[in-house]
């Protein structure tokens, strides 16, 4: 039997539209722009709301992720704690926007108030107009070295150590975790990373626990892991591994194909171009990965956007982050799943359009069927 899974959600701390042609999640449409859907703002209610029903359904966590288009997700994490029980909070950053000890402090605060429920998402980023707005001028190679100091330091912080380093990027004079009424520490973090670059291999042989991948066919998936795999082995160390993916599960093949196409109808060939551009304009080594798969994908052309069993390029037309998405019947979903498992994929994150009903859809449709057979980790 296949490794059990652990699932997990996207939140829309941008808000969303509820039309995947006007942005879809986490990507901002100005009132001016927008036609005819309704744009949902990131409350504190809509948040709540998927919050509970993830709860509810029986996924594992969720990822709160990081940037200047977003709520902080700290702050958004804090509040939505308070709000659930047993749901585990996946906090995006950026190295770039606080110091080692900051970050470290305030996780561990967080960890302690939310009884163990919180784990982190470095995120390195790329150069360009967000790293920009934090004076990071640095190029990916600098960036990268500045992930690397940053996640030592971290990691000596949340073993209890009182560090000093003078590193590059990071310069610290006896910080410690331990001082005050703290004595002990809560759980340590996990540190979940992502990254496609040969940087990143590199940092996450070093340092992390979940490495993080976009979705892609499996053969190119499990050729990354084996480099990961190996990357990890050269410093003692072992990897877990998880799969960032769009989503999209119906009762039936022919419903999931159906409302996938659905989401493109009507797109016009200068949004498909625009967003083509800036897609491939990205540093980001994964998502030149990702829009490879796409280069005769067009959606005059339904069977061109089908990259593998189940493996849509649809979504990633238009949208950043994973250039394929899991569409098809509920059992189907759980098949994919279960082979990304036999792999070695642990941990999965889904998002789909609009977020709360795609997250309904999958909480009570993707979940029993793995449930049914033994393949979907209880939540602690």
């Amino acid at each position: 039997m296949s490794s059990q899974l652990s699932l997990h959600w996207y939140l829309p701390t941008a808000g969303e539209s509820t039309a995947f042609l006007e942005g879809g999640t986490n990507v901002h449409v100005d009132a001016a722009t927008r036609r005819s859907a309704p744009f949902r703002p990131p409350s504190l209610s809509y948040l709540t709301q998927i919050a509970l029903s993830l709860e509810e359904t029986g996924f594992r966590g969720v990822l709160v992720p990081t940037g200047s288009y977003c709520e902080d997700p700290w702050v958004v994490s804090s509040s939505l704690l308070a709000a659930t029980r047993d749901l585990q909070f996946l906090v995006a950053l950026h190295p770039r926007t606080a110091t080692p000890f900051a970050t470290a402090h305030r996780a561990t605060s967080l960890q302690a108030l939310s009884g163990g429920r919180v784990n982190l998402n470095v995120v390195t980023g790329e150069p360009g107009a967000e790293a920009l707005r934090h004076g990071d001028r640095g190029d990916k190679a600098d960036q990268y070295a500045r992930t690397d100091e940053y996640l030592d330091v971290l990691h000596r912080l949340f073993a209890g150590e009182t560090v000093t380093v003078a590193g590059h990027h990071h310069d610290v004079e006896g910080a410690t975790l331990l001082s005050g009424y703290r004595r002990t520490l809560p759980r340590r973090p996990e540190v979940w990373f992502g990254g496609s670059s040969d940087f990143a291999v590199g940092v996450a042989g070093r340092h992390v626990d979940v490495y993080l991948s976009w979705l892609e066919p499996p053969a190119q998936l499990a050729g990354k892991i084996d480099r990961l795999r190996g990357a990890a082995a050269a410093n003692g160390r072992t990897l877990r591994f998880g799969i960032r993916s769009w989503v999209l599960s119906r009762e039936t093949d022919a419903a999931a194909e159906r409302d996938a196409l659905a989401h493109l109808d009507g797109v016009r060939p200068d949004h498909l171009a625009s967003a083509r551009t800036q897609l491939l304009g990205r540093q980001s080594v994964g998502q030149q990965r990702g829009q490879a798969l796409l280069a005769d994908a067009d959606p005059h052309r339904p069977e061109s956007l089908w990259i593998g069993e189940n493996l849509w390029g649809g979504f990633g037309l238009l949208a950043g982050g994973p250039a394929l998405g899991l569409v098809g019947s509920h059992a189907a979903i759980a098949d994919r799943l279960l082979e990304l498992a036999d792999l070695g994929i642990d941990e999965v994150i889904l998002s789909g359009f609009p977020n709360l009903e795609e997250a309904r859809w999958v909480g009570e449709g993707v979940l029993p069927q793995l449930s049914r057979r033994g393949a979907l980790a209880r939540v602690a």
